[in-house]
């Protein structure tokens, strides 16, 4: 009987994976036809297969990246209904994040239209889930937080993250779990004071 490769193994997903890790170590310039040919000891037939084109790989990777790194977080923040909560899973999982994937898209989004379109998405995505957890937390604590102030302190608090991961070396960032409990601390007496 013939043994069937795990599906991990077939189709697409090899290549998606292929690119995270070549990223994350090599930044985005490794992302080639060659390199992932040989990073998944498969042939650029196959690639072609499943892609018709690196541009079209591209868009899959971004795709990919914006619902592994984006919308999986906001998905698993959201199964719990209490702010606080929220928060920490929100900083728990963006704190494991490979800074190297993170930082390589940055770097790609400023020669690629694609990425930089993709990038400017996520952003907006991620700011916008901050503002809003912002005002519940706010209101959890028994203060108002108008929208404009809560859109101003998540990009505050985004701007950390994205430096953090700038300032980290490569793979998981201990540095952001480290920043997520002062900033945590910081936000916390400044709504606080808010109240009074």
């Amino acid at each position: 009987m013939t043994e069937v490769a795990p599906r991990r193994h077939r189709g697409p997903d090899p290549w998606i994976e292929a690119a995270y890790l070549l990223l994350a170590e090599q930044g985005h310039s490794a992302v080639t036809i060659e390199r992932l040919t040989a990073a998944t000891a498969k042939t650029r037939g196959s690639f072609y297969h499943h892609f018709g084109s690196m541009e079209t790989f591209v868009a899959r990777l971004v795709v990919d990246w914006q619902e592994r790194n984006t919308e999986r977080i906001v998905r698993l923040a959201h199964a719990t209904r209490e702010p606080g909560k929220r928060r920490k899973v929100l900083n728990r999982e963006a704190g494991q994040l490979n800074a190297g994937v993170e930082t390589a898209f940055r770097i790609w989004a400023g020669l690629d239209p694609q990425v930089r379109a993709a990038c400017d998405a996520v952003d907006d995505r991620r700011v916008s889930v901050l503002a809003q957890d912002l005002i519940d937390f706010a209101g959890a604590l028994g203060c108002d937080l108008p929208d404009h102030e809560a859109t101003t302190l998540a990009q505050i608090e985004y701007a950390a993250f994205v430096g953090g991961m700038l300032l980290a070396s490569k793979g998981k960032s201990s540095l952001l779990l480290d920043l997520g409990p002062k900033y945590e601390e910081m936000l916390t007496a400044y709504l606080g004071n808010r109240r009074n």
